[in-house]
């Protein structure tokens, strides 16, 4: 019972600005050279970057029959037009004032994108895009507030598809760097992040992420993660001290009047890339309860790293930040809607703060002859779904009592491994890299009374309202001792323990001008990732690249379909990207 929500018109016209970002693209690759930024200024103290990309993206795979919309072989999945645009001024060469400050710069960058796909894509994924702007009619609405009460009495915020697939810019960094001989201050909106994300950042939560398209697989890592308005200091306190050398303190305060961000929640059935399950039908809304602007909702960190023995790149961190994952659970049964007939079961994602304490350690082994990275993290009372509580005890009450969410500690860790070596007969000029790890999560609160689960719908209980059965997220007596037997559950259990593994390899062909990449997912519930990559890089300055992404689950239907790889076996595609960089 997962989702999100509605706004804009559905045109089936090409925007002027796309066909003009298109044509800006050419032209800049077009010309000679290699990929410098733009300088001016005093003492060439302002320089412009920036990257841009068009990005053209095929289904290669049916959907599943209850997806929606739905997804033919062939069909335009993504028209995405994406920039970037960063501006970086040192202060000290634009004054000529070098008295005090050892650094005095800035940093401006906006990122931005516009998908074509609902003006000039298949008819249909404008359809199941306007099927949310009636509330009622024929389908669910979504909306959002910082109040239970808000969505209960019909006053959120309504959500649009297009405001989130179809088009969104934002100002992504602005910030002011201060240095002083040891000491280090960045002030303003700007990214954090202390823990491992080799493909799928599961580790690393000091910031939000866009995980409307999958993280590491259908969208760059960095291009995902969304930064907060953020105060950040660095101090070094040694640069030697016995066995320990180059030790610095780091932290940083995320003040919580002023940025509550959480990322974004999905929204069923309005695009290629909503997650199952498909929309909801009418009488029901999906209510996103953001986080209040408030100081208790600050987020913060403290992280000490050093080198040990000149060898082993250590460090160790606290911080606090809200899961990535909202907890799911159903609030009742709204007012009358003013601007729709009936009254509306409403269900709501919340998002909770967690305790995240974490330490690392990676050295180059000459018994592996590689480098290994160690990591491990405890996510101390992370808000976790027991179907029971959050929906199960509502229905059997006939939503006279609202659902409930209980926290959990889980432990998650990394082991990895990044290995060079030759393969002549495949390359004799240049070796391969290759990144191995095994990313694992235990989740220690889970037991015989508390049983967690995911929010996501089992594709069994989707087929089973189909064939016109209940319909599917009701029957949840399931994940607590007091639920009532039989213990039916729609949702995917979550086990104990789960872990996947990912390996990447690549090497440079024709002296750099050629990456080939190939990235692997396996994970232990039964899913396979396949994802074979090309970049050619036709100057310093223009980059042509392909991507295929291929998944698979075995066992049965409902085997393998856990959050992250699995909800995308139906899902595979193949990308064309042109990308021109100016840096």
């Amino acid at each position: 019972m997962v989702a999100r929500s509605g706004r804009r018109g559905t045109g089936r016209t090409l925007q002027p600005s796309v066909g003009m970002a298109v044509l800006a693209i050419a032209m800049l690759a077009s010309a000679p050279g290699t990929a410098l930024a733009i300088r001016f200024g005093q003492n060439d103290s302002v320089e412009l970057r920036g990257r841009f990309y068009t990005q053209y993206t095929i289904a290669t795979e049916q959907s599943q029959e209850y997806t929606q919309p739905s997804i033919n072989p062939g069909d335009m999945k993504q028209w995405r037009n994406f920039y970037n645009p960063e501006l970086e001024v040192d202060f000290r060469k634009l004054t000529g004032w070098r008295s005090f400050f050892t650094d005095l710069s800035g940093r401006l960058a906006i990122w931005g994108f516009y998908d074509g796909i609902y003006d000039v894509g298949p008819e249909r994924y404008a359809q199941t895009l306007a099927l949310t702007k009636q509330p009622g009619v024929e389908a669910a609405f979504y909306s959002e507030g910082r109040t239970i009460a808000q969505a209960l009495n019909n006053t959120g915020r309504r959500r649009d598809g297009r405001e989130f697939y179809g088009r969104r810019t934002r100002v992504n960094e602005a910030y002011l760097n201060f240095a002083k001989d040891k000491f280090f201050m960045r002030v303003g909106r700007q990214a954090i992040s202390w823990g491992e994300a080799d493909t799928i950042g599961l580790l690393d939560a000091n910031n939000p992420f866009d995980v409307l398209l999958i993280p590491g697989i259908q969208i760059d890592l960095d291009e995902a993660r969304i930064p907060l308005w953020t105060l950040r200091t660095t101090y070094e306190l040694f640069s030697t001290w016995g066995p320990l050398s180059s030790g610095f303190l780091d932290a940083y305060w995320v003040p919580g009047w002023l940025d509550t961000n959480t990322g974004y929640l999905n929204i069923q059935g309005v695009s290629p890339y909503s997650q199952p399950p498909p929309i909801q039908g009418p009488g029901i809304q999906v209510y996103d309860k953001l986080p209040r602007y408030e100081t208790g909702n600050s987020r913060y960190g403290f992280k000490f790293q050093s080198v040990i023995d000149r060898d082993y790149n250590w460090s160790i961190w606290f911080y606090r930040t809200f899961q990535q994952v909202p907890v799911i659970t159903l609030a009742g049964i709204s007012e009358p809607n003013p601007n729709g007939p009936g009254q509306y079961i409403t269900s709501v994602a919340h998002h909770g703060l967690t305790n995240v304490i974490g330490t690392a350690l990676s050295w180059y082994s000459d018994t592996l002859n590689s480098i290994v990275r160690t990591e491990v993290e405890l996510f101390n009372d992370e808000p976790a779904f027991l179907p029971y509580e959050g929906i199960g005890a509502v229905v059997n009450s006939r939503f006279t009592q609202p659902g409930t969410y209980q926290t959990a500690n889980v432990l998650r860790g990394e082991f990895g491994l990044d290995h060079n070596f030759f393969i002549p007969m495949l390359n004799p000029a240049s070796s391969f890299l290759g990144i191995f790890s095994v990313v694992w999560q235990a989740n220690l609160t889970d037991s015989d009374k508390k049983d967690f689960y995911s929010p996501i719908l089992k594709p069994s209980a989707i087929d089973r309202q189909l064939a016109g059965g209940p319909q599917a997220g009701q029957i949840a007596n399931c994940g607590a001792p007091q639920a009532p037997t039989p213990k039916g559950c729609d949702f995917v259990n979550q086990d104990p323990f789960e872990a996947f593994i990912q390996a990447t390899v690549r090497s440079d062909f024709a002296g750099g001008r050629l990456l080939p990449q190939l990235t692997t997912v396996a994970t232990i519930r039964g899913a396979l990732l396949f994802t074979p990559s090309l970049l050619y890089r036709f100057t310093d300055s223009f980059l042509f690249d392909v991507k295929y992404v291929n998944t698979h689950t075995f066992g049965s239907g409902n085997n393998g379909y856990t959050q992250g790889v699995g909800i995308l076996r139906d899902r595979d595609q193949f990308w064309f990207r042109a990308t021109y960089q100016l840096n």
